[in-house]
């Protein structure tokens, strides 16, 4: 039986399917862009928190900024199931030490992100289960590029996120009330003790 999973699983789900996907998609990339993986970089890490800081480049980060809606689609045997709508960013981080190369890689990194949040198949594909149900809506995709910030003097560090809505199926379980259809009693007689004398002044 499924479970409301909530905006831990929400993130979690994205963030595990970007770590499968990006580096065959990022190959694909190189080749049509006659890029190489220097310029066009996988991802060291892949988180589902904001970190306090950042120590690994490039770093994907994927995070829910709300519950937006609630849907009551359907009925799983006798649990209700809900179409739950969080409104997602997915963070994408990178350092290099000159601002043109370093705008350029995050630009392209943040295509190639797009391209996978947009690729519904293949996000399908990562569940097995039929009736499974995790989509994006490519009509709330935006994106948002931060200004450049210098690191020690010799770095420079440029970030963007790409923010959108995700729609996860989610039950309500819970455990059938059932029926009693016999009841087992343990009768016990308890001791009788003796009368007491009763006195009856006239």
């Amino acid at each position: 039986m499924d479970l409301m999973h909530g905006p831990q699983y929400a993130k979690q789900y994205v963030t595990n399917y970007l770590e499968r996907d990006l580096p065959v998609r990022l190959v694909s990339y190189r080749n049509g862009w006659g890029t190489d993986d220097i310029t066009l970089p996988t991802p060291v890490k892949y988180l589902s928190y904001e970190p306090i800081a950042l120590d690994d480049w490039p770093t994907i980060i994927t995070v829910v900024m709300s519950t937006n809606r609630f849907e009551r689609i359907d009925f799983d045997e006798h649990d209700p199931i809900y179409r739950v709508t969080y409104s997602m960013r997915t963070y994408v981080w990178v350092r290099t030490e000159y601002s043109e190369e370093c705008t350029t890689m995050r630009d392209r990194l943040t295509v190639v992100v797009r391209s996978a949040l947009l690729d519904h198949p293949c996000m399908k594909a990562t569940d097995p289960r039929e009736s499974w149900m995790a989509r994006i809506d490519e009509t709330t995709i935006r994106e948002e590029f931060s200004d450049l910030t210098l690191l020690k003097g010799d770095r420079v560090l440029a970030g963007s996120f790409i923010g959108y809505d995700l729609t996860i199926d989610e039950v309500v379980a819970r455990e059938t009330l059932g029926t009693i259809n016999t009841i087992d009693l343990d009768v016990k007689q308890n001791p009788i003790s003796p009368s007491a004398s009763i006195s009856i002044n006239p």
